[in-house]
């Protein structure tokens, strides 16, 4: 391998359906050109249905790879590094947009230590307003503490909101944390394929729980590094289909609960779905109604 790769990061970005937000973070590269080499690989899981290779082979160091049909954000992103050969992965949305020198200001804090085996930007919204992108890990009071619940809505401050959402902590500083958000998150490529990449029975949400938690494991830490930032579109890219969304945010929230915490403990395995069943449904009623709010 050369030294050009050693240093260099793969950036894999999932595309469906949303082309003209895709051609704004690509052209984000542009606008805010990294000082590091890098190769953008785009999985493409609209393929099926349009084609988006015009306006790819615009855009400098992209790639397209036609996925058969839509297979998934966790299988996509898996195939989109299959054969990457850079040292590092950034797994970046296709409705967030890099700033000036994020991939340096990520890159340099991943490697002030060798403990640190992920680490996510601070996040804005298209105004420039912090996202809350980085939570602690999901209980079992989380159906009651989570962004859109009426507890955190009618008391925000309440402890059980302000645990999960960090809400309390800052996030103007680097710190430790649980999990940081898939919309932007960088690691090294060796420590990706030890974890064998994302876990595709998460098709769509919460890949990106699993991947911190599974990193947290094998004793390594995540990172919030706030001077590094991203620009998001929260949920711009899975406004499209609305209804499969909100299905497939309840289910994946399932399966995380199912995989790490209620194998043994069926009770609890009955409950958590019970939980999660239920706020399913009450957001399918607010998607009826058009008061459901976006990821």
């Amino acid at each position: 391998m050369s030294g050009c790769l050693r240093s260099s990061v793969c950036v894999s970005i999932v595309h469906y359906c949303a082309k003209e937000l895709l051609e704004r973070c690509l052209n984000s590269f542009s606008q805010f050109p990294p000082s590091v080499p890098y190769r953008i690989v785009i999985a493409d899981n609209s393929a099926d249905q349009f084609s988006i290779r015009d306006m790819v082979e615009k855009h400098p160091h992209s790639i397209l790879k036609e996925m058969p049909g839509n297979i998934g954000f966790s299988a996509a992103n898996n195939r989109a590094v299959e054969d990457a050969e850079e040292r590092y992965l950034f797994f970046l949305n296709p409705d967030s947009e890099i700033r000036d020198s994020t991939l340096e200001l990520l890159i340099d804090r991943l490697e002030s230590s060798p403990e640190i085996g992920m680490v996510g930007p601070g996040i804005e919204d298209s105004e420039g307003n912090i996202q809350f992108s980085c939570r602690a890990f999901p209980g079992y009071s989380t159906f009651l503490g989570h962004r859109y619940s009426l507890l955190t809505r009618w008391f925000p401050l309440n402890p059980i909101s302000a645990d999960y959402l960090q809400s309390g902590r800052s996030h103007t500083e680097a710190r430790c944390v649980d999990w940081v958000s898939g919309a932007a998150m960088l690691m090294r490529r060796s420590d990706f394929e030890d974890l064998k990449g994302f876990d595709e029975s998460f098709f769509l949400y919460a890949e990106d729980v699993d991947l911190c938690y599974r990193l947290h494991k094998e004793g390594r830490t995540i990172v919030y590094e706030p001077g590094a930032v991203v620009r998001h579109r929260v949920g711009g890219s899975s406004s499209r289909n609305r209804y499969r969304a909100l299905w497939e945010r309840h289910r994946s929230m399932y399966t995380f609960y199912r995989k790490h915490y209620s194998l043994e403990i069926p009770l609890m395995d009955v409950t958590t779905l019970l939980g999660i069943t239920l706020r399913g449904l009450f957001f399918l009623l607010l998607e009826i109604c058009g008061r459901a709010p976006h990821r």
